[in-house]
């Protein structure tokens, strides 16, 4: 029973993670490799206002949010200025300063040791100590933010976000503000993200660098390729799919030193197979006039 609670606050974790990924790269076709960064910060801004400050678990989730949040506008404003491949490596250089920051502050993030002891919430003077507890808290919350997010995705905000995605010029020739619809976009996913790293840092109670590493990032694309881009419900199935799909290895009888790279084998395996059967929707042939 546990290791299904366990499994369950996973995906709902991923859930909320992906789907806000699924905002920028899916929707708005902005392929943002910072989005664990933000993650990564939700979670640090969580462990340290927990541990350092003692803050409560709703003013926890706010923070990791807004600094989530406040870190996609700097990102935005500087990224958006680029276009194509120079954008993804100017978000992949963002969350090297993030990474490189989290390893070497150490009077702030404890650098490799990570900070561990991060208690769990405490709602109605219930300290969230027994799984199945913090599994309803995470449930609430992913029903709270996947509706948010579906709303955004089919609001006249998340039409425009798709058409400028599809042709920026259109946009601003209909008087859109394209950077800020973009900045907007980020801002939102970015918080999520935040929110999906702070529950990550309470139930875990124990985060370091290597939880947010470029293969984090790798298997967020992964979810959201397989998910169909910009697809809702797709992503939510590749989500339950893909965090659930290696758990099976678990039960055969092999050595850790094999199990490990099987995992990150099935995960390269569906996703060649899915880029190499839809590549003609990933990469659409350019048209020329």
């Amino acid at each position: 029973m546990e290791y299904i609670i366990h499994l369950a606050i996973l995906v709902g974790i991923y859930l909320i993670l992906a789907q806000s990924f699924n905002l920028t790269i899916g929707l708005g076709r902005m392929f943002n490799l910072a989005h664990v960064a933000s993650y990564a910060l939700g979670a640090y801004v969580t462990a340290l206002a927990s541990t350092e400050l003692e803050m409560g678990f709703g003013r926890c989730l706010i923070s990791s949010a807004l600094v989530s949040g406040l870190f996609a506008i700097l990102l935005g404003g500087i990224a958006l200025r680029l276009a194509g491949d120079y954008f993804a490596i100017g978000t992949l250089a963002f969350a090297s300063i993030v990474s490189a920051l989290l390893i070497n502050w150490k009077s702030v993030t404890k650098g490799v040791l990570g900070i561990p002891g991060i208690p769990r919430p405490e709602i109605g003077g219930v300290a969230l100590y027994d799984n199945l507890q913090f599994g309803y808290v995470v449930g609430v919350l992913v029903i709270v933010s996947l509706t948010v997010l579906y709303f955004v995705f089919s609001s006249p905000f998340g039409r425009v976000l798709r058409g400028q995605a599809e042709d920026q010029l259109a946009m601003m020739a209909l008087g859109r503000d394209v950077r800020l619809i973009n900045t907007l976009g980020f801002f939102i996913a970015s918080a999520f993200a935040g929110v999906a790293g702070a529950l990550f840092a309470y139930y875990i109670n124990y985060i370091d660098p290597s939880s947010f590493s470029f293969s984090e990032m790798v298997f967020l694309v992964t979810i959201v390729v397989v998910g169909s881009p910009g697809s809702f419900w797709g992503c939510v199935v590749a989500t339950f799919f893909l965090v659930l799909l290696p758990e099976p290895l678990r039960f055969v009888d092999l050595p850790s030193s094999i199990l490990g790279p099987m995992r990150q084998l099935l995960h390269s395996i569906v996703l060649l197979s899915v880029v190499w059967f839809n590549r003609a929707k990933l990469f659409p042939a350019q048209r020329e006039v």
